[in-house]
């Protein structure tokens, strides 16, 4: 590494700079360590309180991960991100196609249920009526990404319809049914803490950041047919919004 050059751009930005190119042109892999703060600040030629700066921000944007008496490591995932554009209903599966990535599923649970006075809300249906749960966590390369929970009513989609051989979406599912034909959805994402059961699906600490996106799709006739609670790992997915 060579000093930074003093001009009238902040050190901390320029830092940040600096170490976001050498992860991008692959001097640091995902899940590599990187130098103590000490040695990074005495290579780049800047105090210490700049060099943490510099990492806050590259944490906060999800390319390293810091591990307090540990160390700095670039985020497992990075450069492996899933991007998607909430305007386009897409599922996990065409995602992964695009980026040439190995999508696998784990810890597949379907189950038959009465539907809750909230999802009973969120279908247009009456409590009572019985919802087919699909329960699943997405591995890519082996690491859980995702947690997804799609509630369909049974007369849509029954559990005999999602048996162990299930691999794909419900979303692509539902489209190879002829007599669905599905026209939008409507999304919301938000920031939440794992609890201990999202912390064990997902190999994760309780308490770390995730991405929750909720969404109810439609079919032509403005009828809901299906909801789905996603938990992605922030560190390998990112969602942007096309404004129009």
């Amino acid at each position: 590494m060579q000093p930074l050059k003093r001009n009238r751009i902040p050190l901390a930005l320029q830092a940040q700079e600096y170490l976001l190119g050498l992860i991008e042109n692959g001097t640091f892999q995902p899940g590599e360590q990187l130098a103590s703060e000490a040695d990074l600040a005495a290579q780049l030629g800047i105090s210490r309180p700049t060099l943490r700066e510099a990492l806050l921000n590259l944490e906060r944007e999800g390319i390293i991960v810091r591990k307090h008496g540990v160390g700095t490591f670039v985020a497992p995932g990075y450069g492996r991100q899933l991007e998607s554009g909430l305007e386009r209903l897409e599922s996990v599966l065409e995602l992964t196609a695009q980026q040439g990535l190995q999508v696998t599923f784990d810890d597949l649970q379907v189950q038959e249920e009465p539907a809750k006075p909230e999802l009973a809300h969120k279908l247009q249906i009456a409590p009572g009526d019985l919802l087919t749960n699909v329960h699943r966590v997405i591995l890519v390369d082996r690491a859980p990404v995702a947690y997804m929970l799609d509630v369909i009513p049974v007369s849509i989609l029954s559990p005999a319809d999602v048996d162990e051989r299930f691999n794909g979406s419900v979303l692509d599912l539902l489209r190879q049914n002829p007599d669905i034909q599905i026209a939008q959805a409507v999304a919301d994402i938000v920031a939440i803490n794992a609890n201990s059961f999202l912390a064990g699906k997902l190999g994760v600490k309780p308490k770390q950041a995730l991405l929750l996106l909720e969404e109810i799709v439609f079919d032509q006739e403005g009828i809901a047919i299906e909801f789905s609670r996603n938990y992605f790992v922030p560190d390998f997915f990112r969602f942007h919004v096309v404004r129009r």
